[in-house]
């Protein structure tokens, strides 16, 4: 069995919210989204889709809220150079959202930083020059 397309769902307390925050780090919105309880977005050069379902819509079933404490899973952006990591960074603080690694190298000697959206989802960004 093969699928055609793979995407991720996750809840969001405001799909507004969570509209707001991923437009001001520029990453592209999906065209096809018409649910006010849905922010949909396209990341990656494979449009890589995240749909963010908000809290009451119905994905409540299926998909507890995010939260900082605790994670299901967390999304990986490569990034070409450290200046891409910390321009990631300084947007994500003007977004408002929480960075839980500064970038800097980790004790591999990856170039990374961690950071969760308002609703708690992780992401790093990672400078894949230790894997080359």
């Amino acid at each position: 069995m093969k699928g055609r397309k793979i995407w991720a769902n996750l809840s969001v307390k405001s799909a507004t919210r969570t509209r707001q925050f991923y437009t001001a780090l520029g990453c592209k919105p999906n065209p096809f989204n018409d649910m006010p309880q849905l922010a949909s977005f396209s990341f990656g050069d494979d449009d890589f889709v995240i749909h963010f379902f908000e809290q009451g819509s119905q994905i409540d079933e299926y998909l507890p809220a995010g939260t900082l404490k605790s994670s299901e899973v967390i999304f990986t952006l490569s990034a070409e150079s450290e200046q891409e990591v910390k321009e990631w960074e300084s947007n994500v603080k003007a977004a408002g959202g929480t960075i839980l690694h500064e970038a800097a190298r980790d004790k591999a000697g990856y170039f990374i930083l961690v950071f969760a959206d308002p609703d708690g989802h992780k992401f790093n960004v990672l400078l894949m020059d230790k894997m080359m």
